[in-house]
């Protein structure tokens, strides 16, 4: 199986709206609690050191929409007030950090620092949901195939069991593991609606998302609407899931891991144990690593505070003996031999080409009439087992470059190779 890569191109300015950003709002007053006009508010970024600015408004409140996810500071001046800095104040995907800012009287003090993150409490929408920044994504065990979206499965309101829809939205990429199904708030797991950067990532067929990703060192933040979504986003009744990628920043930082999962480090399911004395054969390895940073070409262009890069590579590889696949009612051996004289009907030349003797006889027969006579068929339990592989090569690449306060453009490329074979089907007859 390969999977089409997803290429996406914003404009923050115009086009991204509030599907990949954070926001700083507030209002500022001064000693007697009377709101302060034309105050000069700047929000700076810690990892790339771009500027947004803004001035109060006659009621002492401002806004700054539009403001990528991460750590910033504010500084709020105005004329014959002291200085007023508060940071780091950590922004997160399609939230608000309300600010009361207090400035004091110039010639009391200069400036005034305060150390401390502003509380992210939403109170500009009723949307509800929950966020995953990368930190957190990095604490929170994942299964082997660490497909992201398994971190949906720790929210409230979220099952995997949905009977009768297995067949249906799987999304990412799980290798030879079960699929990732979500059914949130009692909707079909097909009512859902997945954005990687703001951008649509729907399978158009079955629906779930379509883009695999399984390095969770490339996501930035991984944010769950699953109540109250804003009109931005429509489309699909059960929840909202939008995906952040990494970006870089004025530092060179990358990471390295190496996942390993094996037979020796499993225990059986029910299934295997009626077959196997110990956990069935499997080795799964991942090997993938991100780097990011500015953009430098020694002696042509130095993009430190403009340009940024950011990359990841996967390389997933699983070896497995595929188990537990289980036929309840088909012919034993000597169930095959009762049908063997009728093999000239297709039906039955079929069922006996492909369908191998049961090894369990259970005592259950079934009765047919043919040329006038009734037969008895013995039936038993036929389960099998079979080789598996899986071979998966991920990587994306992503540039993001600041004109100037205002103008931002980003650009992101992923893809997805897989191939697999197997899958647990019984094997055939020698």
């Amino acid at each position: 199986m390969c999977l089409p890569a997803l290429c996406s191109l914003s404009l923050t300015a115009s086009l991204a709206a509030q599907a990949v950003t954070g926001e700083i709002l507030g209002t500022v007053r001064d000693p007697s609690g009377a709101a302060i006009a034309e105050a000069r508010v700047v929000v700076k970024s810690f990892d790339t050191n771009q500027i947004r600015e803004t001035v109060t408004g006659a009621d002492g409140r401002f806004r700054v929409p539009l403001l990528p996810t991460g750590a910033c500071e504010v500084t709020v001046s105005r004329t014959g007030f002291a200085q007023y800095v508060q940071g780091p104040i950590v922004l997160r995907l399609n939230q608000a950090a309300d600010l009361d800012v207090k400035l004091e009287l110039s010639g009391v003090v200069e400036t005034i620092t305060v150390s401390a993150d502003a509380l992210l409490i939403n109170t500009t929408n009723a949307e509800i949901g929950a966020n995953f920044d990368s930190e957190r994504i990095s604490e929170i065990p994942l299964p082997p195939s660490r497909n992201i979206l398994n971190l949906a499965l720790n929210v409230a309101g979220v099952s995997q069991l949905s009977s009768g829809q297995q067949g249906f939205a799987a999304s990412g990429n799980s290798g030879l593991d079960g699929s990732v199904n979500l059914a949130v708030n009692g909707m079909r797991v097909r009512s859902n609606n997945f954005m990687i950067d703001g951008h649509d990532s729907n399978d158009p067929s079955v629906t779930g998302m379509i883009q695999a990703v399984n390095n969770p060192d490339a996501i930035a933040e991984f944010r769950l609407i699953t109540n109250q979504f804003l009109a931005e986003f429509g489309r699909s009744a059960g929840s909202v899931v939008k995906i952040i990628t990494k970006s870089g920043t004025n530092e060179l930082h990358g990471t390295l891991y190496w996942f390993h999962n094996s037979n020796k480090l499993n225990s059986r399911s029910n299934l295997d144990e009626a077959n196997f004395p110990r956990a069935p054969f499997r080795i799964n390895n991942q090997v993938a690593g991100t780097l990011g940073g500015p953009v430098y070409i020694p002696g042509v262009y130095n993009g430190r505070d403009r340009t940024f890069f950011f990359g990841s590579l996967l390389r997933w590889t699983d070896r497995a003996l595929g188990s537990g696949s289980v036929i309840n009612g088909a012919p034993t051996e000597a169930g095959r031999q009762v049908l063997q004289p009728f093999a000239n009907r297709p039906p039955v030349k079929a069922l006996l080409d492909f369908l191998p003797a049961a090894q369990v006889p259970t005592g259950q027969t079934a009765r047919f009439i043919a040329d006038g006579r009734t037969f008895e068929v013995p039936l038993g339990w036929l389960s099998g087992a079979t080789s598996q592989r899986f071979d998966d090569w991920q990587w994306s690449g992503r540039i993001d470059h600041s004109f100037n306060n205002a103008h931002r453009l980003s650009g992101r490329y992923m893809y997805d190779d897989s191939r697999g074979s197997g899958f647990g089907r019984p094997p055939p007859r020698a």
